[in-house]
């Protein structure tokens, strides 16, 4: 009958996704841009199988030479695995859903979200999801600097035995595997995560535009937040983050954050949130400042 046969063919797909430790499949990176991109180079550096696929043409990816696919069809069909690190809710339809995605295709595959987006898009669409595709969302943090060198925070929301599955890959890239709990809770905590170091990330650049008018040099005021209750992720690192001195663009990681604070804000639609008017001014006025972030001082 077609209830037996819709019981069978998920016990097929079951042992699918169960039939090989994660290592010995393909896998594949959806955006190699600069999160997508060194996570690949470790993989590979580990002759993990691996391959990248971006939106871009391959001649911004030569080096990669065989390991980068510019054919979307391809890169779906020849990966077990798919690691999305696309940027944002648009680019994660359009791999998924869109012409040639990965939703078209009937073969048994893992799509983990490693992506920054709204807890709300993410639990949507987890509903449109073909059964043959197993969805896990594994949003990451460490920025650029982490990636290269594998130390990467991952948050995890899955199973158990879902989490247990990816945990070799993930430990590859990163050293904080951390499972939050079921679908749709790591990125709750990753949207939380971001919002908090968007705000520390735009006091410490207003900070250091305004020490001058302090007879403050840069490099003291830093020195003191670095040993002090103002010391952040964002300042102690700030001179290895490549894109701490950047101004707003939506392209790029100051535009990120601005997205990502939107995927907070998004996530709390619709909730019974407790936030007073003044906590609502305050969202509002951090993607604000965001938006009008000052520039970088050029002198210490």
């Amino acid at each position: 009958s077609r209830g037996l046969g819709d019981v069978y063919k998920r016990q097929i797909l079951k042992k699918a996704f169960k039939m090989n430790h994660i290592l010995n499949l393909n896998i594949g990176i959806a955006g190699c841009g600069t999160m997508g991109l060194p996570i690949l180079e470790v993989l590979l550096n580990k002759n993990i199988k691996a391959q990248g696929y971006d939106i871009r043409p391959q001649k911004y990816f030569l080096n990669l030479k065989e390991n980068f696919i510019p054919s979307k069809k391809a890169f779906l069909d020849n990966n077990d695995v798919i690691l999305s690190v696309v940027r944002d809710i648009k680019e994660t339809l359009d791999l998924c859903e869109g012409p040639d995605g990965l939703f078209t295709l009937n073969s048994p595959k893992t799509l983990i979200i490693c992506s920054t987006l709204s807890p709300s898009f993410l639990n949507d669409f987890k509903n449109k999801t073909p059964e043959n595709i197993k969805i896990i969302e594994a949003p990451m943090s460490g920025a650029p600097m982490k990636a290269k060198d594998a130390s990467l925070t991952f948050m995890v929301g899955s199973t158990i035995d879902e989490f247990n599955q990816i945990n070799p890959l993930l430990s590859i890239l990163g050293d904080k595997i951390h499972h939050i709990g079921n679908f749709g809770s790591g990125m709750s905590v990753k949207v939380l995560n971001n919002f908090v170091a968007s705000c520390s990330v735009l006091a410490v650049r207003h900070v250091l535009s305004e020490a001058k008018n302090l007879n403050i040099s840069t490099d003291q005021l830093l020195e003191i937040l670095n040993c002090s209750s103002g010391k952040t992720w964002f300042s102690e690192n700030l001179n290895s983050i490549d894109w701490s001195k950047e101004s707003y663009d939506k392209k790029n990681t100051i535009g990120i954050l601005e997205k990502d604070v939107n995927s907070f804000l998004d996530g709390l639609e619709g909730m019974q949130t407790t936030s007073s008017e003044a906590m609502k001014n305050f969202q509002k006025a951090l993607l604000k400042g965001l938006k009008n972030i000052p520039e970088f001082p050029k002198n210490n």
